[in-house]
């Protein structure tokens, strides 16, 4: 399967899967380039069923040219061939020569984006490197539900044809509608000039960074991004100290035998004084006079025990 590839880069490649694409400057085209010198409908690509190219001018008045040189007529194109329509240039690339007529890497950091599976990634990273694990779930539509995982490659391809990655039936939705990939550890989405747009949180984005939980649309049918998980790092092991303290008095400590100890007595509650003036002083309890009124009640007791021995001996 070949593909077709803008020279300087302006738009992504498109892989030639569908058997006619019409080239022009109206919106309507399937390769559109809005330029000056490129008619409405410029010309026409027709891929045939045993894989064969022809290109056909479509009475443009600038031309159309392969390899330099204005076609008359309809012509059959090879890999490697380029078309030119105006100032634009797009060469028609088989990715199977692009890839055999590279220099094998000295080093695993120096692999460069040749293939549809490395296209994307930055230097260093590698496919090993792309992180696996994501998907995309449908939200809407037939096929609410269903999880789309992305390729091990960390490049995915979304859209109508058959030859997508996730490949999306909907009316509207574009032959090669949005790409996938990750860069730098983070995953990207790129829309790839579809007519209706991609979406990243109903808002159009045309090249966006991806976030867990972020919201995707293409045409009417949305998707949620979904992560894998996070290993959650350990907790380390609790030392003695760090045991939660509690107030002294709501801890029973074990006495020596391995018995909790009692609780200790409630403070006895004062004795009522009684009301009448009879009542004997406590002889624990200070009087509430104070030191004075102690001392006057001992010498009434030794007056009454003195008049006691003076009656004994005068009977």
């Amino acid at each position: 399967m070949l593909k077709l590839q803008f020279k300087d880069k302006r738009k992504a490649a498109i892989w030639l899967v569908d058997p006619r694409y019409a080239i022009g400057r109206d919106k309507s085209n399937d390769i559109v380039i809005d330029e000056d010198g490129v008619a409405g409908f410029h010309a026409e690509l027709r891929i045939e069923d045993d894989d064969r190219i022809f290109l056909t001018d479509a009475g443009s008045a600038t031309g159309t040219y392969v390899n330099g040189k204005q076609i008359k007529a309809r012509t059959q194109l090879r890999a490697g061939d380029v078309i030119g329509v105006a100032t634009a240039e797009m060469s028609l690339v088989d990715p199977k020569q692009e890839l055999a007529g590279q220099p094998a890497p000295a080093l695993a950091d120096e692999a460069t984006a040749l293939t549809p599976a490395l296209q994307g990634l930055s230097v260093g990273e590698g496919v090993g490197g792309v992180p696996t694990g994501w998907s995309l779930k449908a939200k809407t539509g037939s096929v609410a539900g269903r999880v789309f995982p992305l390729p091990a490659s960390g490049r995915a391809i979304v859209g109508r044809s058959q030859n997508c990655d996730i490949v999306l039936a909907g009316t509207h939705v574009s032959r090669q509608h949005a790409e996938l990939y990750f860069q730098s550890g983070k995953l990207h989405v790129k829309d790839l000039g579809s007519s209706n747009g991609t979406f990243l949180n109903r808002k159009r984005v045309e090249d966006a960074v991806v976030s867990p939980g972020d919201e995707l649309r293409f045409d009417t049918l949305v998707f949620q991004v979904e992560a894998p998980a996070e290993k959650k790092p350990e907790e380390p092991a609790q030392q003695p100290g760090d045991s939660t303290m509690f107030r002294a008095q709501a801890v029973q400590v074990p006495d020596a035998g391995g018995k909790p100890a009692a609780k200790p007595a409630a403070k006895p509650e004062p004795r009522p004084v009684a009301a009448s003036s009879a009542a004997e002083p406590d002889p624990v309890a200070p009087a509430a006079g104070g030191g004075s009124g102690a001392m006057v009640a001992i010498a009434v007791v030794v007056v009454l025990a003195g008049a006691a021995g003076a009656a004994y001996f005068l009977l």
